[in-house]
């Protein structure tokens, strides 16, 4: 009888350890599907804050090539607008509208 006791813990043992096993591996293999997908999210997240970056870099260099555009567009009308008058045609004596000569 101690014997069948015997034979029937070391059984109930084996398979309690055998059953621990398997759930191990089961979690070592989830937990290592985890960081693969967490790799593979990051990695998706670097690739879209990289075009991002790049597209605002674009938006930026746009609006800076059209400010300055209307600044030299800016200083041709006040090189052209801030002529000065002499004689009587200039009121402020200062500028004039080009109807002047004198």
């Amino acid at each position: 009888m101690k014997l069948i006791k015997g034979i029937f813990v070391i059984a109930v043992l084996s398979v309690i350890t055998f059953s621990c096993d398997q759930a191990k591996k089961e979690t070592a293999t989830e937990a290592a599907d985890a960081v693969e997908a967490v790799e593979t999210a990051t990695e998706a997240t670097a690739e879209a804050v990289e075009a991002s970056a790049e597209d605002v870099e674009q938006a930026v260099d746009s609006v800076a090539a059209d400010a300055e555009k209307a600044i030299d567009s800016a200083k041709v009308m006040a090189d052209s607008t801030m002529k000065k008058c002499e004689g009587k045609c200039a009121k402020d004596g200062k500028s004039c509208d080009g109807s002047c000569k004198a």
